[in-house]
């Protein structure tokens, strides 16, 4: 054989088994998880947690990268432009994958053909609350009150197109009532506007209301989600109530469109196995969240009939950022 020739017969093999030596198995490098919120806040510490115990189960080195902005879509586009290779990832929720295409006028990236959906992680339910000293003692009597002096009562929320606003405002078109709202720079102010008479409700997180619900300042109506919440067993749900409101703040990772099947179910799996850590539960759980793990078909039912539900509530209550 010539010289040439078993160049040209070198190079053949080389593209023929070089799949099979080059490929890794995945993971074979870093992943970055991106958080599209300020480190510090709570989807930054379930991030971390999380990132924290997939370590161990998929055998990698996980880093959380803050890419915060514009209500957490400036971190979803750059996961939306990364390479659907499974070493990006993303955490995050209904603000950038169900509220945003409703909220925002122009949006950088499609919720749905731009993600692959790998499974929802965590809930966490909001609490209807008023001051304690209130004369209003229970949700029939909240609802009657509001219908009765309308617009002049005022309730919290910890800022436009959040969850405290927007559940808020599918309560109002539920029960056909009308409450004026009232946006603040997170919980803590819409706390402080409770508890100092500035307005007469929040429908806010868990955690934000419960410190002055133990110190029995506050009185919990009643809360957001599918079935009571185990922080308030005795506080009955607004779906039970008569209303159908069902508003849980839902986060779950999300990859770029086009990752191979076997990257998603390779970290699907993983998720749902460090889901039954105890650790891992109760750490959510102290910040108001309850573990809920669903696979990619589910989470993405779950979030196209989201976005259906909100974009309903926010075209109604004319609500739009910019």
């Amino acid at each position: 054989m010539s010289f040439v020739h078993r160049v040209i017969t070198s190079v053949c093999l080389l593209f023929l088994y070089a799949p099979t030596a080059f490929a890794q198995p995945y993971p074979s490098r870093i992943i970055k998880l991106v958080v599209p919120y300020p480190a510090g806040g709570a989807i930054d510490i379930t991030g971390r947690l999380l990132a924290e115990h997939l370590q161990r189960e998929l055998n990698a080195t996980i880093i959380v990268e803050n890419k915060a902005g514009a209500g957490g879509t400036i971190g979803a586009n750059a996961v939306a432009k990364a390479a659907p290779d499974g070493y990006t990832i993303l955490l995050s929720g209904a603000a950038t994958h169900a509220f945003a295409p409703s909220l925002f006028k122009t949006l950088p990236y499609d919720p749905l053909a731009d993600f692959t959906p790998i499974t929802q992680v965590s809930e966490g339910y909001l609490a209807l609350t008023v001051k304690a000293d209130s004369g209003v003692k229970d949700l029939a009597g909240f609802i009657a009150t509001m219908k009765d002096k309308g617009a002049s009562s005022n309730y919290a929320s910890n800022g436009f197109g959040t969850y405290p606003h927007l559940a808020m405002e599918l309560l109002k078109q539920t029960a056909e009532i009308d409450v004026t709202h009232v946006p603040f720079k997170g919980g803590n102010e819409s706390v402080t506007a409770l508890l100092g008479g500035q307005v007469q409700a929040t429908l806010n997180h868990l955690p934000v209301v419960q410190p002055q619900v133990d110190a029995g300042a506050f009185r919990i109506l009643a809360t957001s989600g599918p079935v009571r919440a185990r922080a308030f067993p005795d506080a009955p749900t607004l779906k039970e109530s008569g209303y159908d409101v069902v508003a849980s703040a839902w986060f779950g990772l999300f990859a770029p469109a086009g990752t191979p099947r076997e990257i998603v179910e390779r970290i699907s799996t993983a998720v749902a196995r460090v889901a039954k850590n105890p650790e891992l539960q109760e750490k959510l759980r102290i910040q108001g969240d309850e573990v809920r793990v669903e696979g990619s078909e589910n989470f993405l039912t779950l979030q196209k009939s989201e976005l259906e539900k909100w974009k309903t509530v926010i075209e109604k209550a004319k609500i739009v950022i910019n």
